[in-house]
């Protein structure tokens, strides 16, 4: 039978939120230890490309170089750290996780820090084309589609943001949205309609990508069914995001769109468990509010265990 590691906070996840929890534990002496799926720490900040302006005090070049001070943080943290982990079993109740290893670990409290992802479309060449037309970053390969034709999947904020910013080198940019009227903030909106090389298709989506090498065209249906193709040469999908909870599913209360439940404070279906930033907050999925939630949840625990 293998041995237990003992914790006062497990952390799962290591991005924005996850850090200030494990940075608020040591404060507060508790011993933590922050699991991350992935192979460095910082989480969404990673995918940031653009100036970060909103974070009081620290104002950063993207969020590569805020994640960077994020990490600095726990330098002098009394934190343990495992980054490339999976999950063989996860019990809330008894506070007890079973890593792919098979290492055991055990603590009084959790704090699930997983956040969300990018939603997909889950359409044919979606996959098949990512890399080889379907951008990732609007702000990071803007200089890949000087005089070409895009299309951008979505009516967001981000959608609408990033046909702007690439509608400065494209040829063409054309915005695909499901619905008659963008849910774009008004004066990006407004923007986007002024730009002469944006064109939208309303109360459209996407069938199919097409291509043989790389992305050549998208198939698209409209709100009666009847099928077009546009001719592009690069795709941006930007149709919202989901929070990461598959795991808790059936442990956990969950909210509206699968987000995890929570009190005022943070805390779960489950007592000695808590939910922070993005996974938890979803109408104000922020850096300050996943930096703030971690600070009310670990002083939460530092009165509870």
């Amino acid at each position: 039978m293998a041995s237990k590691t003992n914790f006062d906070v497990i952390i799962l996840g290591g991005g924005a939120a996850g850090i200030s929890a494990a940075v608020w534990c040591a404060d507060l002496n508790l011993k933590a230890i922050v699991l991350e799926k992935g192979a460095e720490l910082g989480g969404q900040l990673s995918r940031i490309f653009a100036p970060i302006k909103n974070y009081p005090g620290l104002p950063t070049e993207n969020g590569i170089e805020m994640s960077d001070h994020f990490v600095k943080s726990l330098q002098s943290a009394n934190c343990t750290i495992q980054t490339n982990v999976t999950c063989r079993a996860l019990d809330l109740v008894s506070k007890e996780i079973v890593l792919g290893d098979g290492e055991v670990i055990e603590a009084n409290a959790i704090v699930i820090a997983t956040g969300v992802r990018r939603r997909m479309l889950n359409v044919e060449g979606e996959l098949e084309f990512a890399g080889r037309g379907i951008l990732s970053s609007g702000a990071k390969e803007k200089d890949l589609v000087r005089d070409s034709h895009v299309v951008i999947v979505g009516g967001g904020d981000a959608a609408i943001e990033n046909a702007l910013i690439l509608s400065k080198n494209a040829a063409v940019v054309t915005v695909v949205h499901r619905r008659q009227d963008l849910s774009a903030r008004h004066e990006f909106a407004e923007a986007a309609a002024k730009k002469t090389n944006i064109e939208f298709k309303l109360l459209h989506t996407v069938r199919r990508f097409l291509g043989n090498e790389r992305l050549e065209g998208v198939e698209l249906t409209d709100s009666i069914g009847n099928r077009s193709t546009v001719d592009v040469q690069f795709a941006l999908i930007r149709i919202g995001v989901e929070p990461n909870t598959e795991l808790f599913r059936g442990q956990l209360d969950l909210g509206e769109k699968n987000y995890v439940a929570v009190s005022r404070n943070f805390v779960t279906s489950i007592p000695n468990v808590y939910a922070i930033g993005d996974v938890a907050c979803p109408n104000a999925p922020t850096i300050a509010t996943a930096v703030g939630s971690a600070a009310i949840a670990v002083k939460e625990i530092k009165l509870s265990i």
